[in-house]
């Protein structure tokens, strides 16, 4: 797999796959600079939607819905153009957060990705498993990655968390957060995504801990995709952060309607 030729799926570009320090994450791509796990994701989403995967350059454009939580804009450019998929922010506008989405958004699109989203996110992470199955028409597609390990249970950083702050003092970064109950305290060692000071870890998921929290929103079909698909540069190098897909059941409608038609019928 190791200095393999192969085809960018995100912009065509024919490449030449060579050992990165971080193949998960390193760009890899001399054309988009996509990395694996960018990849991965177009893989799986195309192959969960089409039943194939022919790559985003040249594709079609489909009605299909879709949605993105702070995608990389290397793939939400051609997904725009491929599907009716806006791309979404916490922070600006289009604004969506997945612990308190809007109505306009429920039950609306046809797949949702999620990368590497869900481990900062306040606490409890149940409301992100929860709301994405809520985003989702029946039948559809969520694909996530989230870094997770082998430890038995995901880890809470700052399991009471409510509010926090990330602090610079004397030199070091530590986090101010004040719990449920109101009191605050003061943590050091805080891990940080892109960097010191930036995005903050507040969990570190376990893979078990992934699984439960998608199925405990109701989600079926649950795979960790840990395979190579070499055409497409996609060459796992551990079993950490792999990509998820998994489906909101096509009967969900079907199931709601038939609980309110119940309760409706007289006795």
């Amino acid at each position: 797999m190791i200095g393999a030729a192969f085809t960018c799926n995100i912009c065509g570009h024919a490449g030449h796959f060579d050992p990165v320090g971080d193949w998960r994450e390193a760009p890899s791509c001399d054309g988009c600079g996509s990395s694996v796990r960018m990849r991965s994701m177009i893989h799986y989403l195309l192959d969960g939607l089409l039943g194939r995967s022919p790559g985003l350059a040249g594709l079609k454009r489909r009605r299909t819905t879709g949605v993105g939580l702070s995608d990389w804009e290397g793939y939400a450019a051609p997904l725009s153009r491929a599907f009716a998929y806006t791309n979404t922010f916490y922070h600006q506008a289009p604004r969506l957060d997945i612990c308190a989405p809007g109505k306009e958004h429920l039950g609306k699109y046809d797949f949702l990705m999620s990368s590497d989203v869900f481990e900062h996110v306040p606490p409890p992470a149940s409301r992100a498993f929860d709301n994405a199955f809520a985003l989702l028409r029946a039948g559809g597609l969520l694909v996530l990655t989230v870094p997770f390990a082998d430890n038995p249970d995901t880890i809470e950083h700052y399991p009471d968390l409510r509010s926090f702050a990330v602090v610079e003092l004397d030199g070091e970064w530590v986090v101010v957060a004040r719990s449920a109950d109101g009191s605050l305290a003061l943590h050091t060692n805080p891990v940080f995504h892109g960097g010191p000071g930036s995005t903050l870890e507040l969990r570190l998921f376990s893979r078990a801990g992934v699984i439960a929290d998608l199925a405990a929103a109701g989600f079926v079909d649950i795979e960790v995709h840990g395979g190579a698909v070499p055409e497409w540069g996609v060459f796992p190098p551990h079993h950490h952060g792999l990509p998820i897909t998994a489906r909101k059941p096509a009967s969900a409608i079907r199931k709601l309607l038939g609980r309110k038609l119940g309760a409706a019928r007289p006795n």
